[in-house]
């Protein structure tokens, strides 16, 4: 079953139980919440604020370790490397590939009819005839 974004903001707002509190103290409508979420997703830093203490100490966790990882280690390229599956990438490789060649046929053909002038051939010229002032 899909969860819908209703079912979704429930879940969002029974992990942040002071966010409920401050819409019931009319602080803020639960429509401007709603929208908050929308746009900024449940993940944001400004609701840290209203989550539970283990989820804000969690959050606050991972963000310190985000912001102080941001350079790719060789490590990281190895492990990246260690998920990749031989086959899907030579798959790829070959679709890439064939992609490449269908595009550079394209391009041959492109070219091969600009190569061409544009005139009628002789035949059909004389099917005109001239007219002389």
């Amino acid at each position: 079953m899909v969860k819908t974004d209703i079912e979704s903001f429930k879940e969002f707002v029974h992990k942040h139980p002071e966010l409920i509190k401050e819409v019931k103290k009319n602080k803020r409508p639960w429509k401007e919440v709603y929208q908050d979420w929308i746009v900024l997703g449940g993940e944001h830093e400004s609701w840290n604020q209203y989550a539970k203490e283990k989820n804000n100490q969690k959050q606050e966790r991972t963000s310190k370790t985000t912001h102080t990882k941001t350079e790719l280690t060789v490590g990281d390229i190895v492990e990246g490397l260690s998920k990749l599956q031989i086959s899907d990438v030579q798959k790829y490789l070959s679709q890439f590939g064939s992609l490449m060649d269908a595009v550079q046929e394209l391009l041959q053909q492109f070219n091969n009819q600009s190569d061409r002038p544009n005139q009628l051939p002789e035949n059909k010229m004389n099917d005109y005839p001239s007219y002389k002032d």
